[in-house]
């Protein structure tokens, strides 16, 4: 016949095996009565330090703050579940009310997410990025793909080679939007792989292989941390824009601020209704740009953990700002 009873100390045995994972009982005081298992997975801190400490003498004060509304949320009978941020790791948390001889109590139950997380938010931008590739694949290459067509048939009717340029001009569209489309596809490293790079030497690099005109260039070094590759994107796409709504003979100007750097130009700058809108996906102020742009000089800086701010130049132009946003 089988036993309706646990083992003896099974709630003890369930409680230090608990797999993948912490479980804690607390009370309405927020003290810890019971944590399991005996060594904690994440921080490998014993339990027995634990058991009866107050919840502001177990984690520093920013984490117990977070804490402590869902903590006292689950002593008044409501389930919470959520993910915090401790000691550089993920937590998801759920909570449940409990009532051990009519008194409050709340279960708590944390697992160890990080990994996860940072998955589901890379496939989220991968997400994103293919959404703007198909942006791009179904409209801005076709445009100019239908023009070369049609100039190509007004050409073959008549044989008049003022249609061939047409055609050169729809094909460089086309190449300027294949540019467009590997930066916005070239893959960045992870930031613990970041290096010391020169803000003077990217900046040249990229000034050098792009259609500068009749522009200048004018530097100050300093050195930033990160993707060469990636900041050299970043750096190609600022000059297009700022050449291209600041004309041929437009200065460029680079250097540190702050903690971070800046590039500006001496061109008419970009109006303030547009400020908020320069780095959506597709948006363009006409100059002949895709739209692009500035949605690959976003997602760098994101990628640098670095923080985009847009204002004026001294003579009026637009001012790119990036600043360390950790």
């Amino acid at each position: 016949m089988e036993s309706t009873h646990p083992p003896p100390n099974g709630r003890r045995i369930l409680i230090d095996n608990f797999p993948n994972g912490v479980l804690v009982l607390f009370d309405a005081d927020l003290y810890y009565r019971i944590v399991g298992p005996e060594t904690l997975p994440f921080s490998g801190r014993k339990a027995r330090d634990m058991v009866g400490k107050y919840l502001y003498d177990l984690f520093p004060e920013g984490t117990a703050v977070e804490l402590e509304p869902r903590l006292n949320a689950t002593i008044n009978g409501k389930s919470c579940s959520f993910d915090i941020e401790y000691d550089d790791r993920i937590h998801h948390i759920e909570t449940r009310p409990a009532r051990i001889d009519a008194n409050p109590y709340g279960v708590l139950v944390t697992q160890e997410v990080t990994e996860v997380r940072q998955t589901a938010e890379e496939l989220e931008r991968q997400n994103k990025r293919l959404d703007q590739f198909a942006s791009m694949l179904s409209h801005d290459l076709r445009n100019p793909l239908s023009i070369a067509l049609g100039e190509l048939e007004q050409y073959r009717e008549t044989g008049d080679a003022t249609y061939l340029d047409g055609i050169e001009d729809a094909l460089g569209r086309v190449n300027d939007l294949i540019v467009d489309l590997t930066a916005l596809a070239r893959s960045s490293i992870p930031s613990h792989e970041h290096e010391p790079v020169s803000l003077a030497t990217v900046a040249w690099n990229a000034w050098e292989v792009i259609e500068t005109r009749s522009a200048s260039l004018e530097t100050q070094d300093c050195t930033i941390v990160g993707d060469w590759s990636q900041l050299q994107a970043l750096f190609e796409n600022l000059f297009r824009n700022a050449i291209g709504h600041g004309g041929v003979d437009v200065t460029v100007r680079v250097g540190p601020a702050g903690d971070g750097f800046y590039v500006e130009d001496t061109g008419k700058g970009i109006s303030l209704e547009d400020r908020e809108e320069v780095f959506k996906h597709g948006f363009t102020t006409g100059y002949g740009g895709s739209g692009v742009g500035l949605t690959i000089v976003n997602r760098i800086a994101t990628e640098h953990d670095l923080e985009v701010s847009l204002a004026e130049s001294a003579e009026g132009g637009a001012r790119f700002e990036f600043r360390d946003s950790v």
